[in-house]
C-alpha cells in the first residue's frame, strides 16, 4: 500500500461540501467519496511517506489505519456541535503511535478562497488549507518541562537546531507561549533562550498547495521536510529519553 498518486479533485469536492453543509444527512449521501477515496488516499499516504522517511533514515513512521484521525469531532464539551472535521490528517511518530511526541502531522484539506495565511498555521491549523507540521505539540507538563530544561542546560545545542533550521529556511511557529516564565524557571528571566522556555510546543510547518496534495510526489516532499527538521526532533527526543 505504498503506491501513492494524489488525492482526487472528488475528494477535495467532498471536503468542501461538507465545510458548507456540516450536517449528518449530507455525509450520509456523499460518503461514498470519503470511505472509497479519502480514507484509502490518506492510508496509502501514510504508508508511502513511511517508506520515503526510512529512505532518508528519518526514525518516523505510521499504521495506515491507526495513524489516522477520525473525520467525527467530538463535540461533548464544545459549543460547535458540529459533527464532522473538514479535513482529514494523521501522524507518523517514532514507534508509530498516533500521539507519540515528536511527529510528523499532514493535514488535507482545500486551499481557502483568497489563499493561505502561513502564519496561521498551525496553533489554530482548521480552515487554512494543506499543511504538513514535524516537532512537538505536547499535552504533559512533564514533557513540555522536559524539554525546557534541556534548552537551559544545552543552549549552545539548543543555538545550533535553531540555526539548522534557519538553514534550512525553516523557523518555528508560534508554540502558545506561557505570558510569563514557568515554574522553575524564573532566573531565565532576560536570558535569550527565554522566549524558547515560555514555549508550550516547538513545531515547525509547511503550506501544501492543492497541486502538492494531488501529486505522487507528496509522500517525498513530507519526508524531504522532515529531514530538514531532523535536529528539532533529535533535541526534543533526546530530551524526553532523559526525563
Amino acid at each position: 500500500m505504498t503506491d501513492f498518486t494524489g488525492f482526487t479533485d472528488d475528494g477535495l469536492t467532498f471536503l468542501r461540501g461538507l465545510a458548507a453543509h456540516n450536517d449528518r444527512d449530507w455525509f450520509t449521501r456523499h460518503r461514498a467519496v470519503y470511505d472509497d477515496q479519502l480514507k484509502p488516499t490518506l492510508a496509502t499516504l501514510i504508508a508511502a511517506t513511511s517508506v520515503a522517511m526510512a529512505a532518508r533514515g528519518v526514525p518516523l513512521a505510521g499504521d495506515p489505519k491507526s495513524s489516522q484521525f477520525r473525520l467525527h469531532r467530538d463535540t461533548r464539551f464544545s459549543k460547535d456541535k458540529r459533527p464532522y472535521k473538514t479535513h482529514v490528517s494523521g501522524t507518523l511518530t517514532r514507534d508509530g503511535r498516533r500521539m507519540s511526541p515528536g511527529m510528523a502531522y499532514i493535514h488535507i484539506e482545500p486551499e481557502p478562497s483568497g489563499g493561505i495565511d502561513p502564519l496561521a498555521l498551525p496553533d489554530e491549523p482548521h480552515g487554512h488549507g494543506p499543511f504538513v507540521a514535524v516537532g512537538f505539540y505536547l499535552d504533559e507538563r512533564a514533557d513540555i518541562d522536559a524539554i525546557r530544561r534541556a534548552i537551559v542546560t544545552e543552549p549552545l545545542a539548543w543555538g545550533q537546531v535553531e540555526g539548522a533550521l534557519a538553514a534550512a529556511g525553516l523557523s518555528l511557529d508560534p508554540g502558545a507561549p506561557a505570558k510569563r516564565l514557568p515554574k522553575g524557571f524564573e532566573d531565565q528571566a532576560g536570558a535569550s533562550i527565554e522566549d524558547a522556555i515560555k514555549r508550550t510546543r516547538w513545531i515547525v510547518s509547511r503550506p501544501l498547495s492543492e497541486a502538492e496534495v494531488q501529486a505522487p510526489d507528496l509522500p517525498d516532499l513530507i519526508a524531504g521536510f522532515a529531514a530538514d527538521a531532523r535536529p528539532l526532533l533529535d533535541f526534543g527526543w533526546n530530551a524526553l529519553d532523559r526525563g
